[in-house]
């Protein structure tokens, strides 16, 4: 039934894209909200901020502000500055680039796309999500956090978009469940040869996508797989009004075990990142 149902989903990416993109993860959303509510996320997070403030407090985007919107969310990790913290030593590689533009797809509530858009001001970031709470939250994120008018934020990200719009020397994050398999996919942008990335790749969405990745992107990019690691149990902050049980659960993403792929490109103005990350 799973490998039915996985099947089911691939070829609706294929054959229906904007539809499957905004609804597979606007579903996927909606429940992940629901479990958040039944785990007490929401009320952890609430005792964080009434004892620390609501600015992201470490980690490398540290002192956004989250706003209410974000609660739904389980965005403890985002606060503590734990949140994919594998990708904490590849952030201080791509901080170390220059940007002709920036892009998020699967922005959420824009966490990234906020974070970059603040740190490039010089830079266009566009925040792609097909679901609207997503979009929404994004640009409140935006104006709580005085984000400047190089962010704009947009629905759907495909193949074509990249060929007409993806800039020389771009930075592409992607979250955008599975999708990844069409979207780096061969042929595509030219701009993508010079493009740095983080993809999270969902080999449980699409089996084997991690490796065909690694395998496409290695013709131009220096590829590293960053895999996820056992659960976070200590942070800088303090903790110790919370419960043992609490603080694991504020400290973790929740996540099941998967990869991310760092690509470096080879060639443009940010070639000197493959030598150094």
């Amino acid at each position: 039934m799973k490998l039915m149902k996985r099947l089911i989903k691939q070829s609706m990416y294929v054959l229906m894209p904007r539809y499957s993109t905004a609804f597979f993860p606007t579903r996927a959303r909606a429940h992940a909200h629901g479990i958040y509510r039944q785990w007490g996320c929401e009320e952890i997070l609430k005792s964080i901020i009434q004892h620390h403030g609501s600015k992201v407090l470490a980690g490398p985007f540290q002192g956004l502000e989250l706003i209410p919107s974000t609660f739904l969310e389980h965005s403890s990790p985002y606060l503590l500055g734990t949140y994919e913290r594998e990708l904490h030593q590849a952030w201080e590689t791509v901080f170390q680039g220059n940007y002709e533009q920036i892009l998020d797809v699967g922005a959420k509530f824009g966490f990234y796309a906020i974070g970059l858009a603040l740190r490039f001001p010089n830079a266009p970031v566009v925040a792609f999500d097909t679901d609207r709470w997503a979009r929404e939250t994004t640009m409140e994120m935006a104006e709580a956090n005085h984000a400047g008018p190089n962010l704009t934020v947009e629905s759907f990200c495909d193949k074509s978009w990249l060929r007409k719009k993806l800039l020389p020397n771009a930075l592409i994050v992607s979250d955008c469940e599975g999708y990844e398999a069409i979207l780096f996919d061969s042929p595509n942008a030219d701009s993508l040869r010079s493009a740095t990335l983080i993809i999270e790749t969902h080999d449980h969405e699409v089996p084997g996508v991690t490796t065909a990745l690694i395998r496409e992107l290695s013709q131009t990019h220096q590829v590293v797989e960053i895999r996820s690691q056992e659960g976070a149990t200590d942070c800088s902050v303090n903790l110790s009004f919370l419960e043992p049980d609490e603080q694991r659960l504020a400290l973790n993403d929740m996540r099941p075990g998967q990869s991310w792929l760092l690509a470096l490109p080879q060639n443009g103005t940010n070639a000197n990142l493959s030598r150094s990350g």
